[in-house]
């Protein structure tokens, strides 16, 4: 393992955060009635069994790689699956030029995945035939609101075509439906592993971006720059489901971001727990007080501060067999 104050391995973000008045995931619908997500969980105080209200990571997830699509400037250095948000990503690709891809090995698939397609690399994606897969380096756990801290409403809408109040129309004519809007404070967890940018894999070799190690790095590095940026809008400006008639009411944001700077996972307690951040803190100590950073923030703006902080740092590189 190489150390380099500067260089980050893996990073998390555990926190809490409010959203007043949104829909942003939802179970689905059953007739004219939109339900809300519920999950079961343990009440870190009480050790019992409780019904709380969720956003799956599956949302987060799809919030997140929007926003890598919106600020990549040049759509180019997507593939052509990402390009339009194709959700199978690389593999329509794949299903779309059969006969180049026919007599590829896997490691080869991958290798030009990574290298053509910033979503790819950073989100992963599956590989039908051959059979085969891209790990995504962005994960997300549920956002789940902490027991007693959420509620729920139904309310009633209507829809009513042009002239039809003129035209005396029924009620039977209107299309009536009921829609959830939800208020909580939520724990996030998300984990990011910038070491495995430009990774393939399966060979368990770094892909090459031009004849100099430079290139290499500042691909590297734009795409670290990238998933950050992305996670920062994400949270400032939160765009899921009913956004557009729903979009929260971001009233706060707190928790931290662990970093580590030498290939050692960064510790991870869910924020559900009353005194995770000191919790963390004391672990980091444990593990590596000089390699292991805990940001704590406690409000949006500060969050926005610690990943501009992180912004100018590179994304850690192992030294395999011989590459730099």
């Amino acid at each position: 393992m190489s150390e380099n104050k500067n260089s980050v391995f893996e990073v998390a973000i555990l926190g809490r955060i409010t959203w007043q008045l949104h829909s942003l995931n939802n179970e689905g619908t059953v007739g004219n009635v939109t339900e809300p997500r519920s999950l079961k969980i343990i009440d870190p105080e009480t050790k019992k069994i409780v019904t709380s209200d969720g956003i799956s990571g599956e949302m987060l997830k799809h919030i997140h790689a929007e926003m890598v699509w919106r600020l990549e400037d040049d759509k180019n250095k997507f593939c052509d699956a990402c390009r339009s948000l194709e959700p199978s990503r690389f593999d329509y690709t794949i299903q779309a030029n059969k006969n180049s891809y026919k007599d590829k090995k896997i490691e080869e698939i991958v290798a030009d995945a990574v290298k053509t397609c910033e979503m790819c690399d950073l989100h992963g994606f599956l590989i039908q035939d051959p059979a085969g897969n891209r790990p995504s380096l962005i994960e997300f756990g549920w956002a789940v609101a902490l027991p007693g801290t959420y509620e729920r409403d139904i309310h009633t809408h209507a829809r009513h075509a042009p002239g039809e109040k003129e035209r005396g129309a029924d009620i039977e004519q209107q299309m009536v439906y009921h829609r959830p809007t939800r208020t909580g404070v939520y724990a996030i967890v998300s984990v990011f592993q910038p070491w495995k940018i430009g990774l393939n894999n399966v060979n368990r070799e770094y892909v090459k971006w031009g004849e100099k190690s430079k290139d290499t790095d500042d691909v590297r590095k734009h795409r670290y720059e990238l998933a950050l940026k992305a996670y920062r809008a994400m949270f400032l400006q939160t765009e899921g489901a009913m956004s557009a008639t729903r979009l929260p009411h971001l009233l706060d944001f707190e928790g931290v971001i662990v970093y580590s700077t030498i290939s050692v996972p960064v510790p991870k307690i869910s924020p559900l727990k009353k005194d995770y951040r000191t919790e963390i803190e004391k672990i980091a100590q444990q593990i590596d007080k000089d390699n292991i950073k805990v940001k704590k923030f406690g409000s949006p703006s500060e969050f926005a501060e610690i990943i501009s902080d992180l912004l100018r740092k590179k994304p850690y590189k192992f030294n395999i067999g011989g590459q730099t």
